[in-house]
């Protein structure tokens, strides 16, 4: 009698699995983000001599992501982060991060749903969520703010219900961090020169 209830529950998870119960989407991916390449560095050093960052929905430290890709972008000759005494500098960068994950709004009707009809509609339920990141930038030269950029990143997530949540989230997490870092570094990039003329003043 055991076996027999064992294996109708291996059948019933292979059936929700073939018809696509596990299966998600991230729109855009991250693989589809393009991290833009500056034509040459602009002519400074900067570094993020601040922070401030409570990453929620899943995101992760959003800080070392932008160090990473603004050295992936060859947009300055150099970033310095974390900061050193010895670090010489012509500008710095204040970072003040934001990250949320806005869960479809019916999201427990449909699972309520979705469960008491014993799983039937799982294959065609679908979830809808959107993952968010956002950040404002000081530049900074001396004790004196030059000017603030205000840059986003946000993509959409669809998911059925045995989804691997785990899974959906970096990968969610991952594509709104980067189009955050591409929206970032277009803006500093169109205002190099700009950039350039104050920091060597």
């Amino acid at each position: 009698m055991q076996t027999g209830k064992l294996c109708l529950s291996f059948a019933c998870a292979g059936i929700l699995l073939v018809t696509g119960c596990a299966s998600f989407e991230v729109r855009p991916t991250a693989k589809a983000i393009t991290l833009p390449q500056a034509s040459k560095p602009i002519p400074v050093s900067v570094g993020i001599t601040q922070v401030d960052q409570k990453p929620t929905g899943g995101f992760p430290d959003l800080v070392q992501g932008l160090k990473h890709a603004l050295d992936e972008s060859h947009l300055f000759q150099t970033v310095y982060y974390p900061m050193r005494e010895e670090d010489k500098f012509d500008g710095g960068l204040h970072l003040q991060f934001g990250s949320r994950l806005s869960e479809d709004p019916a999201l427990f009707p449909k699972a309520f749903l979705t469960g008491f009809f014993i799983f039937l509609p799982a294959p065609i339920v679908t979830y809808n969520h959107k993952y968010e990141a956002d950040c404002v930038v000081d530049l900074i030269r001396g004790d004196k703010k030059l000017k603030t950029y205000i840059a986003k990143g946000n993509v959409s997530a669809s998911h059925k219900l045995f989804a691997s949540p785990s899974k959906l989230e970096s990968e969610a997490t991952e594509a709104a961090a980067k189009a955050l870092y591409v929206d970032l570094i277009q803006q500093l990039d169109r205002d190099r020169e700009f950039i350039a003329n104050e920091l060597r003043r």
